[in-house]
């Protein structure tokens, strides 16, 4: 399926394959983004709530301690108080009247105290064999026996007061069944099944008149909260849902908990005592399978601790949220906008190159001529000038090779011309042969074969490549001839290598050279004329010059015969060797007026391969 998709891709448009690159980078660019984004907001959103969790704490506990605080000014007020202490001092402990009096009064004192405190659930002065205070503040239970007197020297209540030695004790939320061992109450739910105390030992003397005197015993203050206190303060200020609020003691006790059914519970807390040697901060909490961002702070009315606990995926569920919104809306802009240059883009890449097919079609047509505008950046407009180059050339070596053609079908028209009646033609050279030398002319007999040898030459070899051997034959007939016709008014030197006798030549190659020296070169020479012919291997190539010792060739004229005017000979020799050969072959001229001429003509050696010879390379 994959391999499918890819040689899919593979062969798609190149404007198809730009914007699925441009798309896959879009996707990657904003799944970046989006990651990164999410890491800085996940590390900002963690920053910040440790330091908003860590000030709610702060805040809450300072509430709290500011509300106890309050309480624990109440308390000192009323252990100071004169009237409770004489009050006590004149109860008779065997008069249930006298009691109730006393209790009357004591709740008039206590009501001073504590009466107008939301805060305090109940205030009442337990001694061994009354509570005193049962009705002490608005909030509490209108019960006679809410303190069971006789049970309460057996409470952790009593020890904690004793243990403090008249200093107030903050007691941990407890269940007052449990705490008084009321069997019948365990099961039963009603307003003061949950609470906690501050406990304080009244001390025993007290001043009166300037004499200090001295209590009968020493009683106990008992102030209780509900556990709703803290949660008047703590509810709605948790971040989420999911928060958890709790206070303990260094034990662990559970004195307020945002799930009632672990208030007065034991919790286990890992290194619980470090927190309260730390005494406040943030830190990652672990606590059973899950960790938590735990911010804690330290009571200074109570040592109590109050702890809270936030998963972070819950503070983080926001960010994500978010985070995946922003991406979102990030990715429409920025698709919007990337998929806009992508076009724009992927049409400047490919527009060029569509025109270059464009012109490939056309040239694949035969129009070699097309043309188009070069545009792109710098390499589109290199290759677009390289291809009308290519297409120039073509142009050019089919213009050569049609003119090539065009001269071998003439040169072809020639021979056929020649050919009129050849058997007639030759018999008849024959017989003028015949008849010279029976007059004994043997200059004319000589001259009527080799002009009878060129003939045949002309005829047979039709083709336009022949051995070098074969056409330096046609050339030496030709040249006695020009040698008769000029009387001896100069004379040939050959000077030939004579390995290069197989190599391909062009038909009449050396014919013209020779010709030009005759007739141009020692025109108006009458005697020590002059003309070499050399034919030497040359490295690889075959170099094969005519010179002659004639009248030269002016600049100016030897400018024209190499632009082609005049000596056309010269020139169609050129251009049949590079239409059979290409560069760098062909034929150069060096000429100076009073000096001679050179004509050098360069051609492709042969060269051994396998078990025969063929053209270098």
């Amino acid at each position: 399926m994959i391999r499918k998709w890819l040689d899919r891709i593979e062969s798609s448009r190149l404007h198809t394959k730009l914007m699925a690159t441009f798309i896959l980078l879009l996707v990657i660019q904003l799944v970046f983004l989006s990651y990164s984004h999410y890491r800085l907001n996940r590390s900002t959103v963690l920053e910040l709530s440790q330091n908003d969790m860590h000030t709610i704490v702060q805040k809450n506990n300072e509430l709290l301690d500011a509300k106890l605080s309050r309480v624990r000014e109440m308390i000192q007020g009323f252990m100071m108080d004169g009237d409770a202490y004489d009050i006590l001092s004149r109860v008779d402990r065997t008069d249930m009247v006298s009691i109730l009096i006393s209790d009357i009064h004591l709740r008039t004192v206590l009501a001073k105290y504590f009466g107008q405190s939301k805060d305090v659930y109940s205030a009442l002065l337990v001694t061994s064999y009354f509570t005193f205070g049962t009705a002490s503040s608005v909030n509490s239970e209108h019960a006679k026996d809410f303190i069971p007197y006789d049970a309460f020297p057996a409470t952790g209540l009593y020890r904690a007061a004793w243990e403090g030695e008249g200093k107030t004790r903050w007691v941990p939320t407890y269940s007052f069944a449990e705490m008084y061992d009321i069997e019948y109450l365990k099961d039963k739910e009603f307003d003061y099944k949950r609470l906690f105390s501050a406990v304080t030992l009244m001390n025993g003397f007290y001043s009166q008149n300037a004499v200090f005197r001295q209590l009968e015993e020493k009683p106990v203050l008992v102030v209780n909260f509900k556990e709703s206190l803290f949660g008047d303060v703590i509810e709605g200020s948790l971040p989420t849902e999911d928060a958890v609020y709790f206070v303990v003691d260094r034990s662990g006790c559970v004195i307020y908990h945002s799930d009632e059914n672990r208030i007065a519970s034991r919790l286990e807390i890992p290194d619980l005592e470090r927190l309260f040697e730390k005494g406040q901060g943030v830190e990652m909490l672990k606590m059973g399978p899950e960790t938590y961002l735990a911010a804690f702070a330290l009571s200074d009315v109570t040592d109590w601790l109050s702890v809270a606990l936030v998963p972070p995926k819950s503070l983080l569920s926001t960010t994500l949220t978010r985070s995946i919104a922003n991406a979102v809306i990030s990715a429409i802009g920025i698709a919007v906008v990337f998929i806009g240059l992508s076009i724009v883009l992927s049409r400047l890449i490919t527009e060029p190159f569509r025109a270059m097919i464009r012109a490939i079609n056309s040239t694949g047509e035969g129009r070699f001529q097309t043309r188009f505008e070069e545009k792109g950046s710098y390499e589109f407009k290199v290759v677009m000038r390289k291809f009308k180059e290519m297409n120039e050339n073509i142009q050019r070596l089919i213009q050569e090779n049609y003119e090539r053609e065009i001269r071998e079908k003439e040169a072809q028209i020639k021979a056929l011309n020649l050919q009129l009646d050849p058997h007639f033609m030759s018999n008849t050279l024959n017989m003028v042969s015949l008849m010279a030398l029976e007059k004994e002319e043997y200059e004319i007999s000589e001259i009527v074969v080799s002009l009878s040898n060129m003939m045949k030459y002309l005829i047979r070899n039709d083709t336009p490549l022949v051995p070098f051997e074969t056409d330096l034959t046609y050339l030496k007939s030709y040249i006695r001839i020009m040698t008769m016709r000029f009387e001896g008014a100069f004379e040939v030197e050959y000077d030939i290598d004579a390995s290069l006798n197989p190599l391909p030549v062009p038909k009449f190659f050396l014919q013209p050279l020779v010709e030009n020296a005759f007739v141009h070169g020692l025109d108006g020479v009458r005697k020590d004329g002059k003309v070499r012919i050399e034919c030497k291997r040359d490295g690889p190539n075959a170099r094969f010059v005519v010179e002659d010792n004639g009248r030269g060739i002016s600049e100016e004229k030897l400018e024209k015969i190499l632009r082609g005017d005049g000596r056309v000979g010269l020139m169609n020799v050129n251009e049949r060797i590079k239409a059979y050969f290409g560069e760098p072959y062909g034929l150069t001229v060096d000429s100076k007026p009073g000096e001679g001429t050179r004509v050098t003509i360069l051609l492709p050696g042969l060269e051994r391969q396998g078990g025969g010879m063929r053209l270098a390379t």
